[in-house]
């Protein structure tokens, strides 16, 4: 191992993953690039996730791990953090994969002259089984900030940045529960303008599958996607709650028996109402009323 190599802090958060970690773990251990400790923040799971990570650790002394509540993943993110002593941080789901040569890759972009603090690839979903669902829709960084109010265009796991960006910045907001990484990208584009890398090739896969946030929790995707754009752009366009209806839509009809659809609808709109323009509000609502498929239950 080279000593004038930086030290690569992986960061994982981690609950009742044993499905997914052990395959995760290995996709950093076995990169081109070895200086690296991974520091996995488990929010006290029940499965057999622990065993996993007690077998890893006494295979692999750069495994690190602790086991305790918290009060979510920006939490265990935040706690993980605090722990790591490399100069470039990481940031790996437990059910995610970096693909091979992904830190060696960051770790180059990294350290160039013009010294970028963050740097971000492309990404791909899979599915539960690793197999590629779709690229995802990745965009450089040299797109103005509006951009961000179409989506996300950073993959999470794709992700690096030396730890002078942590020491600035902070850590997570633990007040979301969804999209504390988009609020992140937001705030070291606006910190960091002019010093953020990108690679062009696919750095991560992140995996969707039931049990995961992305899946699990599309309201509070939503909004807290609009509340973190009102934020930082004023406010936030009404596609977000349009593309979350649309989203319900597609579901088999029979998750929604019991419940009135427009209801959840208009009362997802209430909620998010204090992210929009009026005008955005008032073309929302227009498109809502005129939409005969809620009326389903």
């Amino acid at each position: 191992m080279n000593s004038s190599q930086p030290l690569i802090s992986i960061v994982m958060p981690s609950l009742n993953q044993a499905e997914f970690i052990g395959q995760a773990i290995d996709s950093i251990l076995s990169q081109s690039y070895q200086k690296v400790e991974i520091i996995v923040a488990d929010g006290g799971s029940k499965d057999k996730t622990l065993d996993i990570l007690q077998q890893k650790q006494q295979q692999d002394s750069r495994v690190i791990y602790f086991s305790e509540k918290d009060s979510g993943p920006a939490n265990a993110i935040n706690k993980a953090l605090a722990k790591a002593r490399g100069s470039i941080i990481g940031w790996l789901n437990s059910d995610d994969l970096y693909t091979q040569g992904a830190i060696m890759r960051a770790v180059t972009v990294l350290q160039q002259a013009d010294s970028p603090v963050m740097v971000y690839g492309q990404g791909e979903h899979i599915d539960g089984f690793g197999e590629k669902l779709e690229a995802y829709p990745t965009l450089p960084p040299d797109v103005p900030l509006h951009s961000f109010s179409q989506g996300c265009f950073i993959c999470q796991p794709t992700v690096f940045f030396k730890r002078t960006v942590y020491l600035l910045l902070g850590g997570l907001d633990e007040t979301l529960k969804a999209s504390f990484d988009f609020d992140y990208w937001f705030r070291v584009f606006t910190h960091f303008p002019e010093r953020i890398g990108f690679i062009d090739e696919v750095q991560a896969q992140s995996r969707l599958h039931e049990a995961c946030i992305t899946q699990k929790m599309r309201r509070t995707v939503a909004l807290e996607g609009m509340r973190v754009i009102a934020k930082y752009l004023g406010s936030a366009p009404e596609h977000w709650l349009l593309t979350y209806r649309d989203e319900l839509l597609s579901q088999p009809a029979h998750l929604w028996e019991g419940e009135s659809l427009r209801k959840h609808i208009e009362g997802t709109i209430d909620e998010g109402i204090a992210y929009m323009t009026e005008d955005a509000l008032a073309r929302l609502k227009d498109n809502i009323a005129n939409d005969s498929r809620l009326d389903i239950a």
